[in-house]
């Protein structure tokens, strides 16, 4: 059983490298792993240069994630459990993933189990069933997902909500206790997904702008009066991500307080 949860880079040890949590990690299963081999699963999810050989406290929220998901994907299993694996990662990452899971799907036998509010990353894989839950019952049926089940809160091209069959009582109760919410907190919850929508691209932003100083810091890295402004500019960066990623993580766990009732 593999096992990816939303939390697990928030887990690792800050002190450890990149590369060296990946490979401890596989070894596990396989202690053939070699450094180049989790090198390169690292590489393919963005983490290239020195950026797998950094301590994991020097490393971005989303860099942080990135090296979790190589740890996953480094570890072979025939039942692969994945909750929420799209939060905190990019674009790129994401099609990445799913990429990865589609070709693991059509080559494993085995079950792929996934939790997951991301429409859209949930729109680019196929499922064979869909589980809801409602009443206090557990209900799989042998079928994709379909718009239907996602329900609640809709903009334009995402959706975030629980699994649950339009129509149902489940969402009568829901869409309930939505509307009993302080109302402010009602309109957050609301305008959630759209502003996690931007938030992913401060974030892809802000990273591109810390992977350019540390090039940078590279370039200059005699000249001391240069090296503390970059050094600088890149703390301010580092809190910038952070900042969003406590924005990112606050906004889901209402959604999650909004659609559950």
């Amino acid at each position: 059983l593999g096992v990816f949860t939303q939390d697990l880079a928030q887990e690792l040890d800050p002190d450890a490298r990149a590369v060296d949590l990946v490979t401890s990690y596989a070894r596990q299963e396989n202690v053939f792993i070699s450094d180049e081999s989790a090198r390169r699963v690292l590489g393919s999810l963005g983490l290239t240069g020195d950026k797998n050989l950094r301590r994991m406290d020097d490393l971005s929220g989303g860099e942080k994630a990135r090296v979790a998901l190589a740890m996953f994907a480094m570890k072979p299993s025939n039942v692969l459990l994945l909750d929420e694996p799209s939060n905190h990662l990019d674009s790129e990452c994401v099609k990445a993933l799913c990429d990865s899971l589609a070709e693991w799907d059509s080559k494993a036998d085995g079950a792929l189990v996934i939790v997951s509010h991301d429409q859209d990353f949930c729109k680019k894989l196929h499922f064979t069933h869909v589980g809801t839950v409602a009443d206090g019952k557990w209900t799989i049926e042998p079928r994709d997902a379909r718009d239907s089940d996602w329900g609640l809160y809709r903009t334009s091209g995402s959706a975030t909500t629980t699994m649950a069959r339009a129509g149902s009582d489940t969402n009568k109760k829901k869409t309930e206790t939505v509307v009993e919410m302080d109302p402010k907190l009602r309109k957050k919850a609301f305008n959630a997904p759209k502003r996690i929508s931007k938030i992913e691209k401060l974030v892809e932003a802000a990273e591109r702008e810390i992977s350019s100083l540390e090039d940078e810091m590279v370039k200059y890295g005699r000249n001391a009066g240069k090296l503390v402004e970059l050094t600088e500019k890149k703390e301010q960066q580092d809190a910038k991500v952070a900042e969003l990623i406590d924005e990112w993580q606050e906004l889901e766990e209402l959604m999650e307080i909004a659609v559950s009732g």
